[in-house]
This record gives C-alpha cells, sequence and structure tokens, in this order.
C-alpha cells in the first residue's frame, strides 16, 4: 500500500461516498422520515447517520499510511484546550447568529417547527460526524498534498456538495435560491470548520462550533 494517497485515489473515495450518502438518503432516510415519527424517527436516522460516516471515517483512516496524514488519527481527537481562537470564534458565532435572529424575529422565539429529537441529530450527531469524515480524514490528507488555503478550498466545496443528497430529497422541494444560499453558507462553514482544524490540529474545536451553529438555526430559525 502506497505511503501517499494519489489525487486520483482521493477524489475515488469521495465520489464513492457521495453516491453512497445519495442511495442512503433515497433507500433508508426518506422513507423513514415518512413513515416514523418522534424517537423512533430520531433514533433510526442517527444510528444511519453514525454507521455511515463514523463507519466511513474509520475505514478511510484504516487504509491509509500515517506519513499521508498531516494529523495521526488518535491527535486529532486530543482537546485543544490552549487554542484561544477556538474560543472567539465560538463567542462570535454565538453572537452572530442570537443578532440576526433577534433582528429577523423581533425577539428570540424558538422556532414551531422544533422538536427535543432535534437535540440528538443536530447538538450531538451531526456535528462529530461530518466533522470526522471531512476534517478528520479528507483535509487531514489534503495538508499533505496542497498548501492550507488549496486543501481548505477543496474540502470545503466537497463538504457543500455532499449537502445536495439532503437537497434532492427534501420535500416540500427546495427553490433554486435556497440551494445556492444554503450550498454558499454550507461551504463557507466548511472553510472555517478546515481552518480551526489546520490550525488547532484537533478536531473538538470544528464539532463544538459545527454543533452550536447546526442547533442554533434549528431552534430560532
Amino acid at each position: 500500500m502506497s505511503r501517499t494517497i494519489s489525487t486520483r485515489r482521493l477524489t475515488r473515495q469521495f465520489l464513492i461516498f457521495w453516491v453512497i450518502w445519495l442511495v442512503v438518503q433515497l433507500v433508508l432516510n426518506s422513507p423513514i422520515e415518512h413513515h416514523l415519527t418522534g424517537w423512533p424517527e430520531e433514533l433510526a436516522l442517527d444510528a444511519i447517520k453514525l454507521i455511515v460516516w463514523v463507519g466511513g471515517a474509520l475505514w478511510l483512516l484504516h487504509r491509509v499510511q500515517p506519513e499521508a496524514l498531516a494529523v495521526s488519527p488518535r491527535a486529532q481527537w486530543r482537546p485543544s484546550w490552549r487554542f484561544t481562537t477556538g474560543y472567539i470564534v465560538w463567542t462570535v458565532i454565538v453572537v452572530y447568529l442570537l443578532v440576526e435572529f433577534w433582528i429577523s424575529h423581533h425577539g428570540l422565539r424558538i422556532s414551531p417547527t422544533f422538536i427535543p429529537e432535534y437535540w440528538g441529530r443536530y447538538f450531538l450527531v451531526v456535528g462529530v460526524t461530518e466533522e470526522f469524515v471531512f476534517r478528520g480524514y479528507f483535509l487531514n490528507v489534503l495538508l499533505k498534498k496542497f498548501s492550507l488555503t488549496q486543501a481548505n478550498t477543496i474540502q470545503a466545496l466537497a463538504f457543500a456538495s455532499l449537502h445536495i443528497p439532503r437537497y434532492l430529497t427534501t420535500i416540500p422541494a427546495m427553490s433554486p435560491a435556497a440551494w445556492v444560499g444554503n450550498l454558499i453558507t454550507v461551504a463557507a462553514l466548511g472553510a472555517l470548520f478546515g481552518w480551526l482544524y489546520a490550525k488547532s490540529r484537533s478536531l473538538w474545536p470544528g464539532i463544538i462550533i459545527h454543533m452550536t451553529w447546526d442547533i442554533l438555526v434549528t431552534l430560532f430559525a
């Protein structure tokens, strides 16, 4: 097994993962959302996300030589308590979102579509799984092949594109403007999470800020 991962191989891995997630959305997630409600729906969707994404990240990391990674698989799970920038970014994100929602809704009011089950998906599962795959593997490999700017841009765009399977199966269908707006936002967030990972060499700053963003948007939007 080669000690480095070629761009072709990395691209193939991403495309395979993209297709797998599209199939999962079509065959499993969409039917579950149509036929289940409440905690049974939430637990089923969370289990699928954990199996596919964590399982995928573990398999990809298992197949790569340590020399092909910028940060070792174990080291990236160590908390970076002294990474002051992470605390600053988290504070800015919280203030920005709360102010935006306050202005948009003339006060902070919990969204009528919010349900308690979302705490599991948006606060616990999504942030960990998506950071593990994209920053813990794809960016981790890209940082050994490209500059930080190049690697971060590539993974941010890939991160945004992997939200497309979800958008394709959203009912009612999203408008073109919503598609563009969401993809731009996700790409920008992906770049932020990637930068945090590269600077801290830890998954935790990105995970915490990712979880914070998702739960606040779901709670107040």
